[in-house]
């Protein structure tokens, strides 16, 4: 088990942390799904778990610039104040108090991160290709209030693309995404192009679906090597603006990543998603192998948000996805009888 944790993060421990009372989560070291209703911190979870494994200092990089905030208070629960984290990287945990005193507002969190792991990529819910050009020095040279994840994600397509010895490892990831798409990324200095392969044209980004448009930004981030076998991927919402077809696709390439050695963090209102995953974990004797993962369910309790976890879906108790899609199901059936008796 050490070994499957080497530079991954093994606990996470919250205390008073926004709308958390106080919640512990043991994660895999391949894919980690966290499923809830809005308001019961899926993003959150994303943000200290990237942000305090930046290696920065905590006041900086958790609060002014993963969280946008200006004050330690505004990240502790209300009527609460101090609150507390513990991240568990690989198997140790190393303790740093950052204030000397426990004062109102407070975070205090340990380890401090000099254990860490570099090789960390946040994608928030939005493409970033389509509005690349310009947006880093826009961002360096005014003040914005764009979360830096954004700005982090725009540092990760900066480089440009590997040659083509250096690539050779990333091939097969970069390929999987390739044929989903039927196309392929182009740079032509900060301007990217999608060439649609049964074309032969290429399109400017800005002309190009934006579903199409995250799948492809996936794409370049292989081809430039922020995006590896031994990344930490912190992704938010990926369904968001993809058709059904390609919710499958990132199901798929999802594993395809943790089974390379990534381990990935996904915060998802999707039904396919966590469900294709799980599906994919229950028969993994009929697929052939399904990567190491763990679903955990976000949900309001007496003293803020709880959190329980299992092996897969199934195990959850508390499934707002699945009460969601049943309330439809039921809606149907019942002016499906209405239909056929209306004067009942």
């Amino acid at each position: 088990m050490a070994e499957e944790f080497a530079n991954k993060i093994k606990r996470l421990e919250l205390e008073n942390f926004t709308c958390f009372g106080k919640v512990a989560m043991d994660f895999s070291p391949g894919i980690n799904v966290f499923i809830g209703e809005n308001g019961t911190g899926k993003t959150h979870l994303l943000k200290v778990l990237y942000g305090l494994s930046s290696g920065a200092d905590i006041k900086s990089t958790l609060l002014e610039r993963v969280f946008k905030v200006f004050s330690d208070s505004e990240l502790v629960k209300r009527g609460k104040y101090k609150s507390h984290i513990v991240l568990t990287y690989k198997n140790e945990i190393i303790t740093n108090e950052i204030f000397e005193k426990p004062i109102t507002g407070v975070l205090v969190a340990e380890p401090m991160a000099m254990y860490m792991n570099n090789n960390r990529l946040f994608v928030p819910t939005l493409e970033l290709l389509s509005w690349f050009k310009g947006f880093i020095a826009s961002y360096e040279n005014r003040e914005s209030y764009i979360d830096e994840t954004y700005y982090y994600l725009a540092k990760a397509i900066d480089p440009l693309p590997l040659k083509s010895n250096a690539l050779e490892e990333q091939k097969p990831l970069m390929l999987e995404l390739e044929e989903a798409i039927n196309a392929k990324v182009i740079r032509r200095g900060n301007d990217f192009f999608i060439a649609f392969i049964d074309e032969n044209k290429e399109y400017p980004v800005q002309t190009v679906a934006t579903g199409i448009n995250k799948l492809a930004q996936l794409i370049y981030l292989i081809m430039n090597g922020s995006l590896t076998k031994d990344t930490i991927l912190f992704w938010d919402e990926p369904e968001a603006n993809l058709n059904p077809k390609y919710i499958l696709v990132v199901s798929k390439f999802l594993q395809t990543l943790a089974k390379a050695g990534c381990q990935i963090f996904v915060a998802t209102h999707d039904y396919l998603l966590p469900y294709d995953l799980s599906l994919s974990k229950e028969y993994q004797d009929v697929e052939g192998g399904a990567p190491d993962m763990k679903f955990f369910s976000l949900y309001k309790g007496e003293n803020g948000t709880a959190v329980e976890e299992g092996a897969t879906m199934s195990d959850l108790n508390h499934d707002p996805i699945h009460e969601g899609l049943s309330q439809h199901n039921n809606r149907e059936d019942a002016l499906f009888r209405k239909s056929l008796n209306p004067q009942a």
